[in-house]
């Protein structure tokens, strides 16, 4: 298997299992879900009134996370199946990385400054388009890393 399947699977791999330990302290004995919340706890808020509920339970992370959490996940499932996206933007791929936090910010900043109330779905869809566009980033950019013969191959058969 080549390093950067290799890499792919290790990150889905990776994603995959946060999201799951994120989501699973509902239905774990409260001793065990404790240690997940606390766990989570240096990376999210945790809010009880802004965090998804599973069964009357809040999960070990917020709407906002839960939606980055997911586009994590999904970042990676689509830099695996998708060849070329971040090759075409070139060095402005970072620019899209910043710009996929302009929405999260806005969401974010807009009910302290009074223009609209930020509520479950726009907080973790913001989430989720961020979490998305950076894994996706992060991802092509390790998967290139392990393999620049094949970018080489690439670019001579994109051209020619």
């Amino acid at each position: 298997m080549s390093r950067p399947r290799l890499v792919w699977y290790g990150l889905l791999l990776a994603t995959s299992g946060l999201l799951v330990l994120a989501l699973s302290p509902p239905f774990l004995p409260p001793e065990v879900g404790g240690v997940l919340y606390r766990a989570f706890a240096p990376a999210c808020h945790q809010m009880p009134s802004r965090s998804p509920h599973i069964g009357g339970l809040p999960i070990a992370i917020c709407d906002r996370c839960t939606g980055i959490y997911a586009g994590l996940v999904l970042g990676v499932l689509g830099t695996g199946w998708g060849r070329g996206l971040w090759r075409r933007f070139g060095p402005r791929g970072r620019y899209v990385l910043l710009g996929a936090l302009v929405p999260l910010g806005m969401d974010w900043a807009a009910p302290l400054v009074g223009l609209w109330p930020s509520v479950p779905l726009s907080r973790a869809l913001t989430g989720l388009l961020f979490g998305g566009v950076a894994a996706s980033y992060v991802t092509d950019r390790l998967r290139r890393r392990g393999a620049p013969r094949q970018e080489a191959e690439d670019a001579r058969t994109s051209f020619g």
